[in-house]
């Protein structure tokens, strides 16, 4: 799919959302019921992407973090998962610095277009390069629908434990690309 004419834009309490179906209720209904209450309460960065006539697609940042509680509090098995461990000069750390995409959707028009790829590819590159806030990780609580898009991004599982939920928390090591 081509796209012209497109527009990045961080939703605000002015910012008119264009017509946009993904084809999910909750997903829907969060970009126009909620997106703009987050930013105002702090909670979460919605931007959208948009034509001259419609909301093409949209996602939200939020802060977040991966620990061990992840893992039960498994201080061992969370250091083989993740991959990694830091310098342990002040007794090691149990918790990293991550971005959450709290939400990330396409219209149903431009589902097969790369849309989502790029947003991702977008994500990976505003985290690492001139990284603001010291993020090392992007995570995802992404619904069993988009598993396979996530796996195909990098993603990881980070436990097991959510096998049967309607959503599996998942993560990227950004310093896997640095």
């Amino acid at each position: 799919m081509e796209y012209n004419n497109i527009k990045l834009i961080r939703l605000e309490a002015d910012t008119e959302i264009l017509p946009f179906d993904c084809g999910d209720t909750d997903l829907n209904g969060f970009l126009f019921e909620d997106a703009k209450k987050y930013a105002k309460e702090l909670i979460a960065v919605t931007y959208i992407i948009q034509d001259d006539a419609k909301t093409l697609a949209y996602f939200n940042y939020l802060n977040d973090k991966i620990s061990h509680t992840d893992l039960d509090g498994n201080l061992a098995k969370f250091i083989e998962r993740i991959g990694i461990h830091l310098p342990s000069e002040k007794g090691g750390h149990k918790s990293y610095p991550a971005v959450k995409i709290g939400r990330l959707a396409v219209n149903i028009e431009s589902q097969i277009g790369g849309l989502g790829k790029m947003i991702i590819d977008y994500t990976k590159g505003t985290f690492t390069n001139n990284n603001k806030t010291g993020c090392k990780f992007i995570t995802v609580d992404a619904y069993k629908k988009s598993l396979p898009f996530y796996e195909k991004m990098g993603f990881k599982y980070l436990s097991s434990k959510d096998k049967k939920s309607d959503t599996r928390l998942m993560y990227f090591n950004l310093q896997s690309i640095c």
